[in-house]
């Protein structure tokens, strides 16, 4: 893309690393809609960055930088979706729980939509309402997954973390999203530039 505008790599590398910069002061000091999504996000644009500016500087052939690129985008998005599910594992209480709402991160009702569900529920006498640690994405024209699956103001039970009451899952199976699958494409894509 950076050969449509005469930039060089290193400069486009530039340009990701201030996008990345940006993004990640604005999830950290909570100013963006879905701060965890924008400091992920800022931080594939740090690496991805870098690397093309370290490019001409390293002497990294362009053939082992693409491989390279698969390998760490691969790896980050299917980082994602393995530390959800390590969170989801330390959910172990079964609890009863008030199926309320579905709540949404920061698209539009005609894209892709992407949220969680919320339940109310009670620990040793203290109210909480939070969303679920299982987030899914859907189309914005489609009925949300969890609408498939609970009613509101109906019961269901929910899995609560013992160390952490504020945290609870649906299930306690591994979920596979989008995050994992475009991360499994891409280390696929490695593997096979690699095999080459």
């Amino acid at each position: 893309m950076w050969r449509y505008f005469d930039l060089s790599i290193s400069d486009f590398g530039m340009i990701l690393i201030v996008c990345g910069l940006v993004c990640v002061i604005l999830g950290l000091t909570r100013r963006a809609h879905a701060p965890l999504a924008s400091v992920l996000c800022g931080l594939l644009l740090l690496v991805s960055g870098g690397l093309m500016w370290l490019i001409p500087r390293l002497d990294i052939s362009p053939e082992n930088f693409t491989r390279l690129e698969f390998l760490l985008a691969g790896s980050a998005l299917l980082a994602v979706d393995l530390v959800n599910d390590y969170k989801r594992l330390k959910c172990t209480v079964p609890l009863q729980g008030e199926f309320l709402e579905i709540t949404t991160y920061g698209t539009r009702k005609s894209g892709l939509m992407y949220g969680a569900a919320v339940f109310s529920y009670q620990v040793d006498g203290v109210s909480y309402q939070q969303a679920s640690l299982d987030k899914r994405f859907w189309l914005g024209f489609l009925n949300p997954p969890f609408l498939k699956k609970y009613t509101p103001g109906s019961y269901y039970d929910i899995y609560l973390n013992p160390g952490n009451p504020r945290r609870f899952a649906l299930s306690r199976r591994p979920h596979f999203g989008l995050f994992s699958c475009c991360g499994a494409v891409l280390l696929a894509a490695f593997i096979r530039a690699c095999v080459k």
